[in-house]
């Protein structure tokens, strides 16, 4: 340090000799040149300084955006942002964290969270048990910091070591360590208040133990990435062919747990299967689910693969396509699964706890959404003080879910072909997650209610809200429910038919639903009497009110229902008409007021759509005016960038005359 600050000591005195050099009329073009170099170097000198300033007053503080090296010394920022945030360079690298988004998450992040999995107990149900020394998850010998605890449950398969289970807790937990120019293996949630590691022997009887020992509320989330290959090494279909897709014993009992602890959540990878066929397959290509991925409340997860700056999503071939037998959106959800660096064991030097593996796999999409889910139930339970329902949170995942238009498949003559597909899908479901829009939701809702609604429907019972449209954008509602149990192989397994539906006068809006004539891959609009899960958007010529209705069709088993509505979208939720018929009173909202460079006009009387609008002067000129293509309620924009400040009057054409609003230009 005394040799380095020398030098910037001798660094100053030679900047400011040189800064007091001035450019002199006679001066040459090459020197004046010379000059405007030497004062660009001045500068930048002069900015070093000052950054390394700053880097020292933040390790100084033990500022908690610093990073850490294994050893737990702060590694020193590239540079200080102007609000004193230190930045590091990066290379890029593919991360299971950074594809979903989760980086804007942690300390630092666009939404000003500091969420890491803290509080949230986590089960991982596997092939044998997690290498819990690895240093991934000890930090090494000389980290003193936080550790995950993971405990092996069944302790008389204590010994049993795989590298597959250290790999899926790494995508969750792993510290970080490795970071190279190909991979980032820090997991999503690296401070989770423990980890339950399981084989997968009696993987269901054992949750259901796990979920009853003294009473653990915190323990509401599981993970398994593991089920029944669809082939045998002969290339021969393992179930007869109606079990593939099918409802099976095991899902029924997934079923039965959700509904008793609606709090727990079970995330199952979807399967590899995506590329393989078996004679009589209905679609090639399609009905590829096997085991208790065909759960109504389970959360089923694929695959998708990026590029290097982990963008440029697309789904990944090897992920296994649903339908389900009763045409049910499977999978619903995707994360990344493809070429992730992870922590592994090593059965040939089983004492190593450096050994990674760069891997593919579904395995690893469904801890990336198990660990996605640990970090939104942490922010609920911050602003909410309580966790979320698991179908409030599969819910949520699926309303921010980003829309995948892009398979990367196989034709029949074998070759890899992209196919391009838009809207919720039997390969990727509703999306890839994005975790920063799903956080956003949860802090909108703490602030703003009706964001985030979760009722009891009751048997013959409507449920009705009100939204009033104050601004272009999209009105999405996703409505999810733990349906109770269907018998083992039933060909319908929708038990308590809910509805969703969007009304606004006369028109009504459906959900996405899977056509039921044949084995389709992606979603149409209609009457949904599969799923658990319904979604509708409405993003064309968005304005006016709408009613969202929740109903059921038939009986209610139990006589009643839990259900999770999850609304977005650019205007107010109430859920009181009378407050919504006081606003719609005014017919029109100009907003904002006074205007800038443009403002809405928002009709808030359904009755009354608009088509021209014309803005005047005090005298009554026309200064400008524009023209819908028909009387609608939809939301427009009127640009005011170019007109002068000052007081104007909008004439508004309405079937039922002209409507006049003053109009304030600053």
């Amino acid at each position: 340090m005394k040799k380095t600050l020398v030098l910037y000591v001798a660094m100053l005195v030679f900047v400011s000799c040189v800064s007091s050099t001035s450019v002199t009329t006679g001066s040459t073009p090459q020197e004046k040149k010379a000059q405007q170099k030497q004062a660009l170097k001045d500068r930048l000198q002069n900015t070093r300084l000052a950054q390394n300033q700053r880097i020292d007053s933040l390790i100084a503080a033990k500022d908690s955006r610093l990073k850490k090296d294994k050893n737990g010394n702060y590694i020193r920022p590239n540079w200080v942002s102007a609000k004193g945030t230190p930045l590091y360079y990066s290379t890029n690298k593919r991360s299971s964290r950074k594809a979903i988004k989760a980086n804007t998450l942690s300390a630092g992040g666009s939404l000003g969270l500091n969420l890491n999995g803290d509080g949230i107990h986590m089960g991982i149900w596997d092939a044998g048990h997690i290498f819990a020394a690895h240093d991934e998850f000890t930090g090494g010998a000389d980290f003193f910091g936080y550790q995950v605890p993971i405990e092996i449950a069944d302790s008389t398969a204590a010994d049993v070591r795989h590298s597959h289970p250290t790999a899926v807790a790494s995508i969750v937990i792993a510290k970080g360590i490795l970071e190279n120019e190909d991979y980032d293996v820090a997991g999503i949630a690296p401070q989770l208040a423990k980890v339950y590691s399981y084989d997968w022997d009696n993987d269901v009887f054992e949750i259901f133990e796990q979920l009853q020992t003294n009473n653990n509320t915190d323990f509401i989330l599981s993970n398994h990435s593991y089920g029944i290959p669809l082939l045998d090494d002969n290339n021969a279909l393992i179930l007869e062919i109606e079990e593939v897709g099918g409802y099976n014993l095991w899902s029924s009992y997934i079923d039965q747990i959700t509904y008793a602890y609606p709090n727990y959540l079970h995330v199952v990878a979807g399967g590899n299967d995506g590329y393989e066929s078996y004679p009589n397959q209905f679609v090639e290509g399609l009905d590829q689910l096997t085991g208790s991925t065909t759960a109504k409340n389970a959360l089923t997860v694929g695959s998708f693969t990026m590029d290097n700056n982990n963008e440029n999503i697309t789904a990944t071939g090897f992920s296994s396509a649903g339908p389900t037998n009763d045409f049910r959106i499977k999978p619903e959800i995707c994360a990344a699964g493809q070429n992730l660096g992870a922590a592994a064991w090593d059965k040939n030097s089983p004492l190593t706890t450096d050994h990674y593996v760069a891997t593919s796999g579904t395995s690893f999409a469904a801890p990336g959404t198990a660990a996605a889910v640990a970090l939104l139930q942490q922010l609920h339970k911050q602003t909410h003080n309580r966790f979320m329902r698991g179908a409030t949170a599969k819910a949520l995942l699926c309303h921010t879910a980003d829309d995948i238009t892009t398979w990367n498949t196989k034709n029949e003559n074998s070759q890899l072909v992209t196919v391009d597909i838009t809207g919720p899908d039997v390969k990727t479901g509703y999306g890839a997650i994005n975790l920063e829009k799903a956080a956003a939701i949860i802090q909108k809702e703490a602030n703003e209610k009706n964001t985030i609604v979760e009722f009891e429907l009751n048997e013959n019972d409507t449920k009705t809200l009100y939204f009033m449209a104050f601004e272009q954008g999209t009105l999405t509602a996703t409505l999810s429910w733990f349906d109770p149990h269907a018998v083992e192989n039933a060909s319908a397994t929708l038990v308590n038919d809910l509805d969703l539906r969007i009304i606004q006068e006369s028109t009504t809006y459906f959900p996405w639903k899977l056509p039921t004539e044949a084995q389709q891959a992606v979603a149409i609009l209609g009457d949904n009497s599969a799923d658990n899960l319904e979604q509708i958007k409405i993003s064309e010529n968005l304005g006016g009110a709408y009613e969202i209705e929740i109903s059921h069709k038939g009986t209610l088993r139990y006589g009643s229902q839990e259900v999770s509505l999850i609304l977005s979208g650019p205007g107010l939720v109430v859920t009181n008409e009378e407050y919504l018929t006081t606003i719609s009173k005014n017919d029109f909202l100009l907003a904002p007021m006074p205007a800038k460079t443009f403002f809405t006009v928002t009709a808030l009387n359904n009755k009354l759509p608009f088509r021209r609008l014309r803005l005047l002067s005090l005298n009554g000129s026309e200064v400008k005016s524009t023209t819908k293509e028909g009387f609608s309620l939809g939301l427009f924009r009127f640009d005011v960038s170019i007109i002068a400040s000052g007081i104007y009057i909008l004439e508004i054409e309405t079937p039922r005359g002209n409507i006049f609003k003053n109009v304030l230009i600053r």
